[in-house]
């Protein structure tokens, strides 16, 4: 096999920039390596008009052009806007995004109630947002979810490890019922319960999923090693071994409707290592290359450019990159962090200092 491999620059489906300072140091990052985000719309505020997001893409291209003083190709990375669902998100809002000239608007993500970062003011169960999935589903707009189930209708906390696998159960049979033509993407998904679903239900262009690396490369055991591990931390939580193994599976199969979502999610390093630690994993440095890793590891290299590059694109009716990347099979490791203006440190995963240990990553993208 070859120990180089060269595929269309990649898109990613699901990607968090936040705002500010830490917006200028993590953008790069992902603007590097992918052509084309989702960008996540769970920032303080929350992005839920289309003037909100008009002014967030501005910020995004901004840190670009004024990157360490060298104005990079803006033309050659763009940020794809989303409405967060909450209960201020109007049926004019979803009219207005999905034909704006300016900043159109790609999809809508729904968040439950108080399930991770910045969820407060999402819907405790999506089915509430009526007026808003039916015309999402009039106009085409897609509906990005985060598929767990937080609080159930006695108003109490779940199981978080069963969370995932109560939705699939119960909630996305409901809504796929009453809303039959809305697009839906269900976001990074980590159960055998969603693989089973997707792999009977999933449709290109109509039913998709998402997949990070994290999910494909680790489960509990790495979670909890010699201690819970923080970088780790994240939602959906990393599950256990046979759940990872039919992730896995389930890529390798090359399924036009599973494609690549980073869910990369920056924090403060005073925030990921504090007694009650944020939920969110920093990728972007490395995800690439792990996604490239893992289908090395499963014998498919020959199946990731349609799930890096091409199904995300398809979905959201857009072509894939006309450049290319390349990668080659060297061993490396990541031992810094990533240090914004303000002297802020953020760490990302496979890091040596606070990662699982000495890891080591097998892939690299080439300049």
């Amino acid at each position: 096999m070859s120990d180089t491999i060269t595929i269309k620059k990649p898109f990613d489906s699901h990607v968090h920039l936040r705002r500010g300072a830490m917006l200028r140091a993590v953008t790069p990052i992902t603007a590097e390596k992918f052509y084309s985000a989702i960008v996540m719309p769970n920032t303080e505020p929350p992005i839920e008009t289309v003037e909100q997001a008009v002014e967030y893409k501005k910020e995004i291209l901004a840190a670009l052009k004024n990157h360490q003083g060298v104005a990079l190709m803006v033309s050659a990375f763009e940020p794809l806007m989303t409405l967060y669902l909450t209960k201020k998100l109007t049926p004019a809002e979803i009219e207005k995004g999905v034909s704006n000239d300016v900043c159109k608007i790609y999809g809508v993500k729904s968040y439950p109630y108080g399930a991770t970062t910045n969820s407060q003011w999402g819907f405790r169960s999506i089915l509430e947002a009526k007026d808003v999935l039916k015309k999402m589903e009039e106009v085409g707009m897609p509906l990005l979810l985060h598929g767990e189930v937080h609080l159930n209708e006695n108003n109490e906390e779940e199981d978080p490890y069963d969370g995932e696998k109560l939705f699939i159960a119960d909630v996305l049979p409901r809504l796929l019922e009453t809303y039959p033509k809305l697009k839906v993407s269900l976001e990074h998904m980590s159960t055998s319960q969603a693989v089973d679903f997707m792999e009977k239900n999933g449709k290109d262009g109509q039913l998709v999923a998402t997949v990070t690396p994290t999910h494909l490369m680790y489960d509990r055991r790495q979670a909890f090693s010699g201690g819970y591990r923080p970088l780790l931390h994240m939602k959906p939580l990393i599950k256990r071994r046979e759940h990872k193994e039919r992730v896995r599976e389930l890529v390798k199969k090359g399924l036009p409707f599973i494609s690549a979502g980073t869910d990369s999610a920056p924090h403060p390093e005073s925030k990921k290592f504090s007694s009650c630690c944020v939920f969110g994993v920093f990728n972007s440095p490395v995800a690439v290359e792990l996604y490239t890793q893992v289908f090395d590891e499963l014998g498919c290299l020959d199946k990731l450019e349609n799930f890096m590059s091409m199904n995300g694109p398809r979905f959201y009716g857009l072509e894939p990159s006309s450049e290319t990347i390349t990668l080659a099979k060297k061993d490396w490791q990541t031992s810094e962090p990533v240090v914004t203006e303000e002297d802020v440190k953020v760490w990302p995963i496979c890091n040596t200092q606070h990662g699982l240990g000495n890891e080591t990553v097998h892939w690299q993208v080439q300049a």
